[in-house]
């Protein structure tokens, strides 16, 4: 009896002290390198945006040659930047457009765009083809989860149809927990 006592008891006080203390922590952050991903045989998404002033923020345009449907998947990867090279991060999502535009893109990147011709939320299922422009868009990361790693991270967005890369958008932020 005293070791369900006891499991319980560790299982409480390891919850205390390693997630409780992150939860509500505020991060500190900054864009430094945003590219384009090629697709595999073609490439039907592309980016051509660049990082401007001591912010490094971004200005650029998205441009979507067709319909990001539910023909297509989106796989995102998060990789931390360790011992010298990139590793495979705690978050892999594989996912449909509409899932991804709806509680990934809209919950933790559309917040951050102040100055965009791109779609509301409840648009963005079909998100339609067309080119669309980011202006003065800086990275605020007040609402991301506290699992992402500290340092430098990769982020890997890829549309995916047929299981081939058909382009996307690659970017490395450094992330920090905020002093305040």
């Amino acid at each position: 009896m005293w070791h369900c006592e006891l499991k319980v008891f560790l299982i409480l006080w390891t919850v205390s002290q390693v997630y409780i203390p992150c939860w509500g922590k505020k991060f500190i952050s900054r864009f430094e390198s945003i590219n384009g991903i090629e697709g595999e045989k073609e490439t039907l998404f592309t980016c051509s945006v660049r990082l401007v002033g001591r912010e490094r923020m971004l200005n650029g345009s998205i441009m979507h040659q067709v319909d990001l449907d539910d023909s297509f998947d989106v796989w995102m990867d998060i990789l931390h930047f360790k011992n010298g090279e990139w590793a495979q991060g705690n978050i892999k999502v594989r996912t449909k457009p509409c899932d991804w535009f709806t509680n990934y893109f809209g919950k933790y990147f559309l917040p951050l765009v102040k100055d965009s011709n791109l779609p509301p939320i409840q648009e963005m299922c079909v998100f339609p083809k067309g080119e669309y422009y980011l202006r003065i868009t800086k990275i605020e990361p007040q609402n991301w989860p506290p699992i992402l790693y500290r340092g430098l991270n990769q982020f890997n967005i890829n549309y995916v149809r047929d299981g081939k890369s058909t382009g996307g958008i690659q970017f490395v932020i450094d992330l920090e927990d905020s002093t305040l």
